[in-house]
């Protein structure tokens, strides 16, 4: 079905937004009061300048945890590699809803703008493709709607000299942020001197995400790690859920 350029593929409801789309919203919401005053979803923005880092891992898995709290939850994929999409397609149709847009980075306003006013949702989680560096007025904007900003990164130290040095671009626009170290390897000495190093920069995710081999297999049924029973890496991402929904002020759900 089709409205105002907006292609919604029917199974997974994935929606792409045209130009069309962009332009007819725009004038939509110019003409119209905005219907989400009364209710703003929250934004939970996943970024960091490396490719590798578990960004859309770590979306896929808060959208699930969100989902299962009972929220009502959007997906943004803005990486042409669609991973986060491919995943989503793959989605059984009985767990719980996940609305999903895929675009392109320089229609994320768009996207965004379509989301909040079509859909009553309480979080929108965007991930943003590797090379963010490279579209600067797509990323300030992103950042500067985001409620929260999540950089994950691994503990390897090329990893780490990259996100400090993007989270000093999100402190620019003063926004709420933390690092999430991800995929560790909790025994190695390179863990404990990662998390020093990033509390030198900024907040700190309490939690971090390891290693797991349980984890990365989900892509491929679309499932998040909390939705698999007896599953190690769940209480990891029910950790970093519970710390990013304090943030977003979302309750318990």
């Amino acid at each position: 079905m089709k409205d105002a350029g907006v292609v919604i593929t029917k199974r997974h409801d994935v929606i792409e937004m045209t130009e069309a789309a962009s332009s007819s919203r725009a004038a939509k919401m110019a003409q119209e009061p905005t219907a989400q005053a009364a209710k703003r979803a929250k934004l939970l923005l996943l970024s960091s300048a490396k490719g590798g880092s578990t960004k859309t891992t770590t979306a896929r898995n808060l959208a699930v945890a969100a989902a299962h709290a009972g929220l009502r939850v959007a997906t943004i994929d803005l990486d042409l590699q669609a991973t986060l999409t491919n995943w989503w397609q793959k989605r059984p149709d009985e767990a719980p809803a996940i609305l999903h847009y895929q675009v392109p980075i320089q229609e994320s306003e768009a996207a965004l703008d379509e989301a909040v006013a079509a859909n009553n949702l309480d979080i929108i989680i965007v991930d943003t493709p590797p090379g963010v560096e490279n579209h600067p007025v797509a990323m300030r904007s992103l950042i500067r709607r985001a409620d929260f900003v999540l950089m994950p990164t691994t503990q390897g130290g090329p990893d780490l000299d990259s996100v400090i040095e993007w989270s000093r671009t999100v402190k620019r626009e003063g926004r709420p942020s933390a690092f999430l170290l991800s995929r560790t390897k909790r025994a190695a000495k390179s863990f404990s001197e990662a998390k020093q190093r990033l509390i030198k920069y900024g907040s700190l995710c309490p939690f971090d995400v390891r290693d797991l081999e349980d984890i990365q297999r989900t892509h491929y049924n679309g499932l998040g790690i909390i939705e698999v029973r007896g599953a190690p890496g769940r209480d990891d991402f029910e950790g970093v859920w519970a710390y990013v929904a304090r943030e977003l002020e979302l309750g318990d759900g």
